[in-house]
C-alpha cells in the first residue's frame, strides 16, 4: 500500500514536472521564437558613450549617405572588408537584421578599402535592406579608429554611439539581441 501511494504521488509529480515544462516551453504562439537576452559583456560589447563622428559616403546603390541625416533612427554601423573571412561570415546576419529592423533601424555595412565593382561582384545586383557605404579611401574607418574589421558600433536614435564590438557576432541571434540594445527592445 504505501509503495502504490508512492507510486502514485512520484507519478503526480513528474506528470506536473512535464506540464509545467510543455506550459513554459510553448510560451510563444505559433511562428514566434523567443529571444534570447543577452548582456552586453556576453556579445563581447564594449559600453561607451559618445557622439557618433558623422561622415558622407557613396553607396553600392550609386547614392550617397550622411550619418547625420539618419538621427532619430538606431543605426548599426559595421566596417568590414572582402579580404575578411569572419566579415563575409557575419554578413548574412547582418543582412537579416536590415529586414526585421527595416522602417525602425538602419543597418550600414562599411566597406573598407575595396573598389566598388568588388563589393558589387560579392553582392550581386540584387535588391537589399543592408545599406553598403563604400569608404575607399579609409576616412570614415579612420575617424571611427578602426583598426581591426570586423568592427560594429551600435548608435542610439539621439546619434551616441553606444556599444562598441571588434570581432565578428557568432550567429544572427547575437547581432539581434545587440541591436535591441539600442532599440529599447522593438
Amino acid at each position: 500500500m504505501k509503495k502504490t501511494m508512492h507510486t502514485a504521488v512520484l507519478a503526480a509529480v513528474l506528470t506536473t514536472a512535464l506540464l509545467m515544462t510543455l506550459v513554459f516551453a510553448a510560451g510563444c504562439s505559433e511562428g514566434e521564437s523567443a529571444a534570447t537576452e543577452y548582456t552586453p559583456e556576453e556579445l563581447g560589447l564594449q559600453e561607451i558613450s559618445v557622439a557618433a563622428p558623422d561622415f558622407s559616403l557613396g553607396t553600392l546603390d550609386g547614392g550617397q549617405i550622411t550619418l547625420s541625416s539618419l538621427w532619430g533612427t538606431p543605426v548599426l554601423l559595421n566596417f568590414w572588408q572582402l579580404n575578411c573571412p569572419p566579415c563575409k561570415e557575419e554578413m548574412p546576419y547582418l543582412e537579416a537584421l536590415a529586414t526585421e529592423y527595416k522602417g525602425r533601424a538602419y543597418i550600414l555595412a562599411i566597406d573598407l578599402g575595396d573598389s566598388e565593382d568588388s563589393v558589387r561582384d560579392y553582392f550581386g545586383d540584387g535588391q537589399r535592406d543592408l545599406i553598403v557605404p563604400l569608404d575607399t579611401m579609409g576616412q570614415a574607418g579612420g575617424t571611427y579608429s578602426v583598426g581591426f574589421t570586423p568592427t560594429t558600433f551600435l548608435i542610439d536614435a539621439d546619434g551616441i554611439v553606444r556599444y562598441v564590438k571588434v570581432g565578428p557576432f557568432a550567429n544572427e541571434e547575437q547581432v539581434s539581441a545587440a541591436m535591441r540594445l539600442v532599440t529599447g527592445g522593438a
